[in-house]
């Protein structure tokens, strides 16, 4: 009688390993345990850099786009805008959108590498 169930537990396993193996499941990008995707910087949208004009003032680039990560340390006329998404330690996009200013804290350029492109 013990002997039937080992024999029917072992069956099961079997067929549940055949359905696990064709499920499709890329095991290239599944980790265990889950390890949730992380975010860093300032995620900016290709709609919110076409409502950037030259001429904008500092407080109305930060309004459309919010306020920086970090400014250029050798110049306050410079803002840049850095995001990074990884995915199971593996790095997913990645872009760095500079904002350049005159020295009456204009707009004057967008410079930007990666993901947003500016057009």
């Amino acid at each position: 009688m013990k002997l039937n169930k080992l024999i029917v537990t072992f069956i099961y396993a079997f067929i549940a390993l055949g359905v696990a193996a064709c499920s499709g499941v890329n095991f290239t990008d599944w980790r265990f345990p889950y390890m949730y995707p992380v975010q860093q910087g300032n995620y900016i949208t290709d709609e919110q850099i076409t409502q950037l004009k030259v001429g904008m003032t500092k407080e109305q680039v930060s309004f459309v786009i919010g306020h920086p990560v970090s400014q250029f340390m050798f110049s306050s006329t410079q803002w840049q805008y850095v995001y990074q998404m990884h995915n199971n330690n593996k790095l997913k996009n990645s872009y760095i959108v500079n904002i350049n200013f005159d020295t009456a804290e204009k707009l004057t350029s967008v410079e930007s590498a990666g993901e947003a492109f500016v057009k």
